[in-house]
């Protein structure tokens, strides 16, 4: 819808409260393959217009506000995150996933390309991992009912092998679910 974006601004500085390290944005509009990202350091209600947030338009917003806890306040680690090692997907998360560090070590090994040191981003990653996986063993991958059970079972592996507290919201931009 036209005014998403408006939407996406005032959940944003609602959620201000809850972090101003960093604010983020995902919009997912008519093209699964093009994702509006827009992120970085500071306070939703400065970010929301210098951003453009409240601009945007779109079917689909993710959105993020951020106290730290794994990797410094910077851009990069800003939420969400966007990956397209294996599969395109896009989330964030909130909370704290003490096993971040092998996480990436793991992530790596397998193949992804990392960018920060946030957790978040780990999680999102370790989704495309096993969501891979699952769309490789998919015996029919444009089925959209068979795509979304892939990304069930991902995020159930997924949840296997995150240590911490968490919730997330992760983004197949195929089937425009969450």
């Amino acid at each position: 819808s036209l005014n998403l974006g408006a939407h996406a601004s005032k959940l944003l500085k609602a959620l201000e409260y809850r972090g101003y390290d960093s604010t983020g944005a995902a919009f997912l509009g008519d093209d699964p393959s093009k994702i509006t990202l827009l992120k970085d350091v500071g306070a939703p209600s400065t970010l929301v217009k210098t951003l453009g947030i409240e601009k945007q338009s779109g079917k689909i917003f993710c959105g993020q506000v951020r106290w730290a806890t794994f990797g410094f306040v910077n851009k990069v680690n800003a939420q969400p995150h966007e990956v397209k090692c294996k599969r395109h997907i896009f989330g964030a998360h909130n909370g704290n996933i003490t096993n971040t560090r092998e996480l990436k070590v793991f992530l790596t090994k397998e193949g992804h390309t990392v960018l920060s040191d946030n957790d978040g981003e780990m999680l999102v990653h370790s989704v495309e991992h096993y969501f891979d996986i699952e769309m490789r063993r998919n015996q029919n991958p444009i089925d959209p009912e068979a795509r979304k059970a892939c990304m069930r079972q991902a995020i159930i592996q997924t949840a296997e092998k995150m240590n911490g507290s968490y919730a997330a919201v992760i983004v197949d931009p195929e089937t425009q679910c969450s």
